[in-house]
């Protein structure tokens, strides 16, 4: 060791106190002193090595302001920061937003001279999230109070954690699904499927794992797994049709399938599949369809049915039109003869016979004329003629008609006419008086005492006028009021025989009053005898 050169002049040198020492005695203390400092800077080197080449991050921090003094390598490789940029930070700004929320709380955490903290998250350079533990304890640094802590880096495992939960949450979703779902290699082959499928399959998932799909499905549908797998492998990235399961109990259910590609390191790995059970509604579909292919085959049987009905009702109005046409010609000749007959010399019988005949002609042709205006109607071939008539003198001609008919029974046969009606309307007057005639000769018809009032009104509900033939006969039962207008009915049998008759009459009526747009009804009388008929045809 050399001496210093003020030391070599061989001159005393004085202590601390001013006392001179000998030049042996201080060359003694300064090599004292050197190795002292020898041995602080090795010591400092070690320490320098240990903080900064220490592997697990390490910070030191003042405990009153939180500033960053120093940082070792890893930490500063874990925040992504130099030196020089750490240090202007404290400590604080490492921790996240969400995790300064009760900073007094974690201030007062940092503060302690030892202390376990975390998991915390901080942010580090580039806003990258990481998740940290932190052990402190207090170290004197330059006269500063300062704290030491260790990081050790959980962002790693606390990733794995989470994709564990994901993982996890992931199956039971799987498990627990309502839907099929199933995955298989690009083979084919079945590498797992849910309960869903289990359930709907009846197969256990050991009992299908390493099975061709195809197994499962209905043998006409197969060709739509392979067809599906192509596809993906062709670069689709979904596939949607419908799949027919063969269950292991050998019952077809119908699959609605979504199915995509799932990819491992990059390379296709699998074909996922999700199934919705459509079984119900495809089953819907089939009864729908066989409904309708039913009703069709019913439509062609009514449209047959109802081109034969037609056919069957032109004949019979043609055979009715002919018939009543070629009747009428021979009985306008006997009516005639007969009332030729009537003129000449008879004896009391012979006229009697001569009168039954004209009154059974008389009748027939009253037959015809019905059979004739009901085929007509039936056809659409009446016509009716619009011009002005007057009401009330052509309810005087009718029961001027009639009225010899009701002397023979001894009947009255009267009228009551509204003189607010107007003196004419615009209609069919003979289709007009055909109504009367056969509304009062029905009623004449009908009653054996009293008698048949006639009252021609207007209607009380609607600009019409209101005719009602009010007779006291035997009425009509409640139960046939509603078809004592249809073709060829009447009350009874007993009526039939009694009063004979087609029953044509009221229905040629109820079709004539409805061609004239008017409406037609009876009711019977309470609480007199007999029945009323009304009709109404609107006032023009």
């Amino acid at each position: 060791m050399s001496k210093p050169a003020g030391m070599l002049t061989g001159e005393n040198s004085t202590d601390a106190a001013g006392h001179a020492m000998p030049l042996e005695k201080l060359y003694h203390r300064i090599a004292e002193l050197e190795s002292v400092c020898q041995e602080r800077e090795t010591r400092l080197a070690a320490y320098e090595s240990l903080f900064f080449d220490n592997p697990a991050p390490t910070l030191v921090y003042a405990a009153n302001s939180f500033q960053i003094l120093q940082a070792n390598h890893s930490a500063l490789d874990l925040y992504g920061y130099d030196q020089e940029e750490i240090q202007k930070l404290t400590l604080l700004d490492l921790f996240a937003v969400e995790e300064l929320q009760e900073s007094s709380a974690l201030t007062a955490e940092l503060r302690k001279p030892s202390n376990t903290i975390g998991p915390v998250i901080h942010r580090a350079a580039a806003e990258r999230e990481l998740v940290v533990s932190m052990i402190s304890c207090s170290f004197a640094m330059g006269g500063v109070d300062a704290r030491v802590i260790v990081i050790q880096n959980e962002t790693a495992r606390h990733a794995a954690d989470e994709a564990l939960r994901t993982n996890e949450d992931r199956f039971q979703l799987f498990e627990n699904a309502n839907d099929v779902i199933f995955l298989h290699d690009l083979q084919g082959r079945i590498i797992e499927i849910n309960r869903a499928a289990e359930y709907l399959t009846g197969y256990a998932r050991t009992e299908v794992q390493g099975r061709y799909f195809e197994d499962l499905v209905a043998p006409d549908a197969r060709h739509l797994i392979r067809d599906s797998i192509r596809a993906h492998l062709g670069g689709s990235a979904a596939q949607h049709f419908e799949l027919a399961i063969l269950s292991k109990a050998v019952t077809l259910r119908f699959l609605e399938v979504s199915t995509r590609i799932v990819y491992r390191r990059g390379h296709p790995f699998a074909i996922q599949g999700i199934g919705r059970d459509i079984t119900e509604r495809k089953q819907a579909q089939q009864r729908l369809q066989e409904f309708a292919q039913e009703l069709q085959a019913k439509n062609e049987e009514l449209s047959t049915a109802l081109r034969l009905a037609r056919e069957a009702t032109q004949l019979k109005e043609q055979f009715l039109a002919n018939t009543s046409h070629e009747l009428r010609t021979p009985m306008n000749g006997i009516m005639g003869m007969v009332d030729l007959l009537r003129d000449t010399p008879l004896t009391g019988d012979q006229s009697e016979y001569a009168d039954a005949v004209s009154q059974c002609a008389n009748d027939l042709l009253t037959i015809i004329n019905d059979l004739l205006d009901l085929s007509q109607i039936d056809a659409g071939r009446l016509s009716l003629t619009r011009e002005q008539f007057d009401m009330r003198e052509s309810l005087r001609a009718v029961l001027k008609l009639l009225r010899l008919r009701a002397d023979a029974k001894q009947l009255t046969l009267s009228c009551e006419i509204d003189p607010e009606l107007p003196p004419a309307i615009h209609g069919d007057s003979v289709r007009f008086r055909q109504i009367l005639t056969n509304l009062i000769a029905n009623a004449l018809k009908f009653t054996s005492t009293g008698g048949v009032h006639v009252r021609l009104t207007k209607s009380p509900s609607r600009a019409a006028v209101r005719c009602e033939v009010i007779d006291s006969g035997i009425g009509v039962e409640e139960g046939v009021q509603k078809r004592i207008f249809e073709a060829f009915f009447q009350a009874d049998g007993t009526t039939k025989r009694r009063f004979g008759g087609t029953g044509l009459g009221l229905t040629i009526c109820k079709q004539l009053v409805e061609i004239m747009d008017g409406e037609i009804g009876t009711f019977n009388n309470v609480p007199a005898d007999g029945s009323t008929f009304w009709f109404e045809l609107p006032l023009e």
